[in-house]
């Protein structure tokens, strides 16, 4: 059995410690410069380091956990220790090739998971450095596999799916609530109508994950010709949702990309 060494166990990190302790694939060992945030992940069944160069020396996998301005900082102080191991950040904005440049020794391998790792139910990017084997690939699919859908893609599209798939859940949440609220504003108690809403939205992904039509193509069976449906159809496009969407993810891919520039 492998060690794995998570870096930062922040609301990120302490998710995939707990996921990849659950598998029991690896032995886990993470470090934060938060006492009580070691703690959380000890609670987990990680040992628990308040130096990231003592967690480092004994792990064959390190993931970067941290924030993307500590990442420079942090492979800086490790680079002797990673000399021929995998690296694995989770961190946005920061390039292959600066990480690269601090510890050219070192096997990088970007990924850009989401909050919904937690529910095993994330769209999980992964994009390999120069340096890394096919057998990293599939080390980095095993590991986050079991926390969603896992698919390769050029580095070029990582700000992209920064601001799409890694934001994305905080829109999904907005409109969950914006539901949950007109629930409340039609007569139903909160909770109720929060649950109706998300279920709503589980069983609408799952339709369109299972294959049981396009988007487009499911919402034309529920909406009948002169029926409740298309009047409330009708108010969304008047209100312009799509556009306000659209505009979301690509303020958010936008700002991506000026944090990436900043590290270029």
């Amino acid at each position: 059995m492998g060690t794995v060494c998570v870096i930062g166990a922040g609301k990120m990190g302490s998710m995939i410690v707990r996921s990849i302790v659950k598998t029991g694939d690896y032995r886990v060992v993470a470090t934060d410069v938060d006492p009580s945030r070691r703690m959380l992940v000890k609670s987990y069944g990680a040992e628990v380091f308040e130096s990231n160069r003592d967690a480092v020396k004994s792990s064959n996998v390190i993931i970067l956990a941290v924030k993307p301005k500590d990442v420079p900082v942090v492979v800086t102080d490790i680079k002797d220790l990673i000399s021929g191991k995998l690296v694995i950040s989770i961190a946005a904005a920061v390039p292959l090739n600066r990480m690269e440049s601090i510890a050219p020794d070192a096997r990088f391998i970007r990924v850009m998971p989401n909050i919904l790792i937690e529910a095993g139910e994330a769209f999980i990017a992964i994009c390999p450095g120069s340096r890394a084997t096919e057998e990293d690939f599939e080390t980095a699919v095993r590991i986050f596999g079991r926390m969603g859908e896992v698919a390769k893609i050029d580095e070029n599209l990582m700000d992209v799916l920064t601001g799409f798939s890694g934001s994305g859940p905080a829109y999904v949440f907005t409109i969950m609530d914006a539901f949950a609220d007109a629930g409340v504003k039609i007569g139903l108690p909160k909770e109720l109508a929060l649950r109706i809403a998300a279920r709503m939205m589980l069983g609408s992904a799952k339709m369109v994950l299972e294959g049981k039509g396009r988007p487009m193509e499911l919402r034309d069976m529920v909406a009948t010709p002169g029926g409740t449906t298309i009047m409330g159809i009708y108010e969304l496009e008047k209100g312009g949702l799509r556009a306000l969407i659209m505009n979301a993810v690509e303020a958010a891919v936008k700002r991506a990309r000026e944090l990436s520039e900043s590290f270029s």
